[in-house]
């Protein structure tokens, strides 16, 4: 699923998801996309919610660190 993030510019689930798992940083637009996408009118797939699942558990567990 690709999101609008600004005018010109659209990204993929998978993008962020991959950059936030590897560096293991989030960010506050990076929680903001993903709330986009689980309310956006195109539903995500069972993998991407599978992936947006695991991002929050890490978040929970501390395994990530919140940056700005």
């Amino acid at each position: 699923m690709m999101i609008n993030v600004a005018p010109f510019a659209a990204i993929s689930i998978g993008q962020v998801i991959k950059r936030v798992l590897g560096t293991g940083k989030i960010t506050h637009d990076d929680e903001v996309f993903f709330q986009k996408a689980m309310l956006c009118e195109t539903p995500l797939d069972p993998e991407e919610m599978d992936q947006v699942t695991k991002v929050y558990y890490r978040l929970q567990m501390g395994l990530l660190k919140v940056v700005d």
